[in-house]
């Protein structure tokens, strides 16, 4: 990965370099910046730093296709928990998060969740449940992905009168990277912002984005005996 993007940045470069050439110097004449000999010599550069990329991205591709887990195929399902803590406004927050997948195709997955919070020494606390969708575009040992969910849930603290209740819908945005830990066993870290129809007062903006710990187990395909990496 690295080498790739050292390559792209010098495609970047010699392309500047390139369109330089065809302007005017400082005397406003039209003689070139660059002289023919040098032009072949860059357009060389050009063809060869292409070749590269291209030779990158193929390894790239095979190194994906050689050790994909077995994970994220078609059919498999995982069950997952996790911790999220959030803080502003000098409040600091705490949530239980609970979620049961299904890969609808290679790397997709949709679900169920269920998340709890609690603003520390308050009496605020809420839960919610929804639906997910997740996507993995790398699937290997170290898998990076994004993913979104709604929720509808309630809320609960001292200033809420008794008797009411207050509900709320919300919307989910996460980006994470996940690691394979023990067989179908693995560990994730990812951030989710989220956004309200509404919020208690008490809350404030604790409730916005959270930092996410969490563990995933992958039961594997459903109907299918074959066993995951």
């Amino acid at each position: 990965m690295k080498t790739l993007l050292q390559t792209t940045a010098l495609l970047i470069c010699l392309s500047g370099a390139t369109y330089a050439q065809n302007k005017a110097d400082s005397t406003g004449s039209n003689q070139p910046l660059i002289n023919q000999n040098t032009k072949q010599d860059i357009n060389q550069t050009v063809d060869n730093a292409e070749q590269t990329v291209n030779q990158q991205y193929q390894r790239s591709v095979q190194y994906q296709n050689t050790n994909e887990l077995t994970w994220f195929q078609q059919g498999t399902v995982f069950g997952g928990a996790g911790l999220g803590v959030g803080a502003a406004d000098s409040k600091f927050s705490l949530g239980i998060n609970l979620r049961a997948g299904y890969f609808v195709q290679p790397g997709f997955a949709v679900g169920l969740i269920y998340n709890t919070d609690r603003i520390v020494g308050n009496s605020y606390h809420s839960r919610q449940f929804g639906v997910m969708a997740r996507y993995y575009p790398f699937r290997t040992r170290v898998s990076a992905f994004v993913g979104a969910n709604l929720s509808r849930g309630r809320e609960f603290s001292d200033n809420i009168p008794d008797g009411t209740k207050s509900r709320y819908t919300s919307v989910g945005v996460e980006i994470g990277a996940m690691a394979w830990v023990y067989k179908r066993l693995g560990a994730e870290i990812a951030y989710q912002g989220n956004f309200y129809n509404k919020i208690d007062p008490v809350a404030s903006l604790s409730r916005g984005g959270r930092l996410k710990l969490g563990i995933n187990y992958y039961f594997g395909q459903v109907g299918n005996k074959k066993r995951n990496r």
